[in-house]
């Protein structure tokens, strides 16, 4: 866990006194003992995007010594401590290549009464009492909180829970991704691609950013053309030497063309570690952070939530924190 830069967030991080910070970074590690904190002080509501939530194997044994475990067992005492007074809802994904674990994990929540919709969904998030947000790239695996490089936000601002609430509740009444648009700082599905063209196309000096996965023609073009005129560019892209290979080589394919443009300050994780977080950091000032990677189908096809804030001592953390990445864990080849 990187150190440098997080000293402010982690004296603002003595949860569940949750009120100080707007928006606070929350990377790997620290995410689960903020999350089951932000949980235990939980009053009416409770309302969660999953996109991999596995307490257990597909075929139904459960793990109750992983972190996911821990998070569904404090769901479960809270709802058996405060019965009807706190509602708990679960929007999971029950499509795609996680459904099979998710299923077991919606199970056991469901018969301690927590109420589940499943759909589609790669959001994932909490929102706490309508009024505080804990989102980011985490999924509710034991791998992504307690191996990956993560990047999340907590956000104690009644705007922000209102907007994620909108779209959980979207989600929870059958919507689909496009069918719904969220007031900025939030931005829902595919139109996180609109904010980040805008920033890289009015950057001035700097843009830095961390991505899982990294092949879309329009954002490529504008990173380019973005150096062409003089503007500073350094990522951190995620490569594996066992899984996804083929999003692998998209990965490595989109470096290839940056590097070529002349975009030298690109680094790709090392192989045996995920770099899981998305975000993009313009001049210092502004950032984008969310759920999508940079895809046409995580633009198109996928339900997604970024946020997209000015705010400089955020930037300036996340900044540290790819610079932590690239002197830790960082290979240009």
């Amino acid at each position: 866990m990187p150190r440098q830069g997080l000293e402010v967030e982690k004296k603002r991080r003595m949860l569940p006194k949750v009120i100080e910070p707007t928006a606070t970074l929350v990377t790997d590690k620290d995410y689960l003992p903020i999350l089951l904190a932000l949980l235990s002080i939980a009053k009416s509501s409770i309302d969660i995007l999953a996109f991999s939530f596995a307490i257990g194997s597909a075929g139904g044994k459960l793990n109750t010594e992983s972190s996911p475990y821990k998070i569904a067992q404090k769901l479960k005492d809270l709802k058996k401590k405060h019965g009807k007074k706190l509602r708990i809802r679960l929007y999971i994904e029950g499509l795609r290549e996680t459904s099979d674990r998710n299923q077991v994990t919606a199970k056991f929540l469901a018969d301690a009464g927590v109420e589940v919709v499943y759909g589609a969904t790669h959001a994932k998030g909490f929102c706490i009492d309508e009024k505080y947000v804990l989102f980011g790239s985490t999924n509710l695996t034991h791998q992504s909180i307690l191996k990956n490089n993560e990047a999340n936000l907590f956000l104690d601002n009644k705007v922000v829970a209102t907007e994620f609430t909108k779209y959980f509740n979207h989600l929870w009444l059958g919507g689909t991704h496009g069918g719904v648009e969220l007031n900025l700082p939030m931005i829902a599905d595919g139109d996180f691609k609109k904010i980040l063209l805008q920033m890289i196309n009015t950057a001035k000096s700097r843009l830095e950013f961390s991505i899982y996965f990294f092949h879309q023609a329009d954002i490529e073009k504008a990173l380019i053309k973005a150096h062409e005129r003089g503007v500073k560019i350094t990522g951190f892209v995620h490569q594996h030497g066992a899984f996804a290979l083929s999003y692998i080589r998209r990965n490595r394919s989109t470096v290839k063309r940056l590097r070529e443009a002349g975009i030298k300050d690109i680094y790709f994780s090392v192989p045996n570690k995920f770099s899981h977080a998305k975000y993009l950091v313009k001049d210092r000032k502004e950032i984008a952070l969310g759920t999508g990677n940079w895809l046409d189908e995580d633009i198109n096809i996928h339900p997604q939530l970024y946020i997209y804030l000015t705010d400089i001592t955020l930037a300036k953390s996340l900044v540290k924190h790819i610079a932590w990445q690239i002197s830790h864990q960082a290979t240009e080849d």
